[in-house]
């Protein structure tokens, strides 16, 4: 060993433009990767779906994720069909049923989309 190297190995820097988000990784803020890697495909406009402070605004993965849906959303992630500006009271289980009903089965027709949960 020559002098003034480090003998802890180099941490390994991502090859693919990833999408900046502060929670990126194996898990977000409201979702989590299904399998050992992170999802590869995302919605391009990161989505707000509620009013409250706590709850920020996230990348939504479109494959390959475990969904948590905030009991205080009342936006889809995914359509403008609960973008409703005037209604603010929690949507969570009318949305939950949208997002598996409209969006699990639209969606399964896509590559590499195995499974996927709502919660």
């Amino acid at each position: 060993m020559t002098k003034g190297t480090s003998t802890t190995p180099a941490e390994s820097q991502p090859v693919e433009a990833l999408p900046g988000s502060p929670y990126y990784g194996m898990h977000g803020h409201y979702w989590k990767s299904n399998r050992d890697m992170p999802p590869t495909k995302w919605l391009q406009e990161n989505k707000k779906l509620c009013a409250c402070d706590e709850h920020q605004a996230s990348q939504w993965p479109m494959e390959h994720a475990i969904i948590t849906i905030p009991p205080c959303a009342y936006k889809c992630p995914y359509c403008p069909k609960f973008d409703n500006f005037e209604t603010t009271s929690p949507q969570v289980v009318k949305l939950r049923a949208h997002i598996k009903r409209d969006h699990l089965v639209r969606l399964s027709g896509m590559d590499n989309l195995r499974y996927a949960d709502i919660y």
